[in-house]
């Protein structure tokens, strides 16, 4: 989700490999907004269990890096 691609569908989901993502855009001060945004575009595409998984993780991830 924070890298603002979309998922692969059917098949294509069981070889996908995760996209790059520059851990240090977790520091910047748009990123709450970013992730809102982000969050609510996935929402429209994707099941709401979907969409909290991908909150969950990144949460995490921000948590870590911020320590």
């Amino acid at each position: 989700m924070l890298t603002g691609e979309s998922a692969p569908t059917g098949p294509a989901r069981r070889r996908a490999t995760p996209p790059v993502f520059p851990v240090a855009a977790i520091d910047d001060p748009a990123l709450p907004q970013m992730l809102a945004e982000l969050a609510a575009a996935r929402a429209d595409a994707m099941d709401s269990d979907t969409v909290n998984r991908e909150l969950s993780i990144a949460r995490k991830a921000i948590s870590w890096w911020r320590g």
